[in-house]
C-alpha cells in the first residue's frame, strides 16, 4: 500500500492535505515485526511514536508480580507511543507484536522539527492526537466504572 494512502486512513492524519501527508510520510521509517517481538518496554525512553500498518500490537503493564496485564490490542491505523513522547517521560507500558506485521515510526526530534516549522500542520496533528487521547480516556473511564460496579456487587 502506498504510504500516503495508508496515512490518510489514520484518524490522526485524516484531515491533512496531500502536501501535509507528504511531509509526514517523509518522516516515517518502516519497521517489520515478528509475532512476540518487543516494540518497547515499560520504562524505555519515549523517543518515537508508532503507527500500525499491519498486524497487531498488545499494550501491557507490569503488575508487580508475574505476567504483565494486557491493557489493549491495537490494529491497523492505530497510533501508539505518543504519550511518553509528548510527556518526555519513560514508557508507562510495554508494546509487543501480537501478530506479525509492519509499523511506521516517527522519531520525536523529526516530528518536533516539523511541528515547529509548520504551525498550521502542528494544530491539525495535535488536534488529531488529542481526539485519540480523549477517546482512549473515555474507554479507561468506562473500564474504571465497570470495575467499581463489580466491587459494589
Amino acid at each position: 500500500m502506498e504510504l500516503k494512502k495508508f496515512l490518510r486512513e489514520v484518524d490522526t492524519f485524516s484531515a491533512l492535505t496531500d502536501a501535509e501527508l507528504e511531509k509526514i510520510a517523509a518522516l516515517c521509517r518502516e519497521r517489520p515485526l515478528q509475532k512476540g517481538e518487543s516494540v518497547f518496554n515499560e520504562r524505555d525512553p519515549g523517543d518515537k511514536l508508532f503507527i500500525i500498518e499491519s498486524g497487531a500490537i498488545e499494550i501491557a503493564k507490569s503488575n508487580g508480580g508475574g505476567q504483565p496485564t494486557r491493557i489493549a490490542i491495537l490494529e491497523h491505523g492505530e497510533i501508539f507511543g505518543e504519550l511518553a513522547m509528548f510527556e518526555e517521560r519513560a514508557r508507562s507500558s510495554s508494546a509487543i507484536a501480537a501478530r506479525e506485521g509492519r509499523l511506521r515510526m516517527i522519531e520525536k526530534r523529526d516530528l518536533d522539527a516539523l511541528l515547529a516549522s509548520d504551525p498550521g500542520l502542528a494544530v491539525k496533528i495535535l488536534r488529531g492526537l488529542l481526539k485519540k487521547t480523549a477517546a482512549r480516556l473515555r474507554l479507561a473511564d468506562e473500564a474504571i466504572q465497570t470495575l467499581i460496579r463489580s466491587f459494589d456487587a
